[in-house]
């Protein structure tokens, strides 16, 4: 038990800047992406992102005017 204390143990006095820097964007990613996750699996927000589901399916009438050019092994 010992060894894996020892493993895992940190000397903090011998971190640099670059390192308490790293440290530091780690821990702020972290709370970010765990803030991020709480808010998108939220229950209360699943209408707002239900409403955006199929946006990659959805048919524009102002997509189907564009006319756009046409190169070699292209379909139109």
């Amino acid at each position: 038990m010992s060894s894996l204390r020892e493993y895992f143990s940190t000397d903090w006095a011998a971190m640099t800047h670059a390192d308490w820097s790293g440290l530091i964007i780690v821990l702020v990613l972290t709370a970010l992406m765990i803030g991020l996750y709480v808010w998108i699996f939220n229950p209360k927000n699943r209408d707002k992102f239900e409403q955006h589901r199929d946006f990659v399916n959805e048919n524009n009438e102002h997509n189907k005017d564009i006319d756009r050019e046409v190169e070699h092994g292209q379909a139109k």
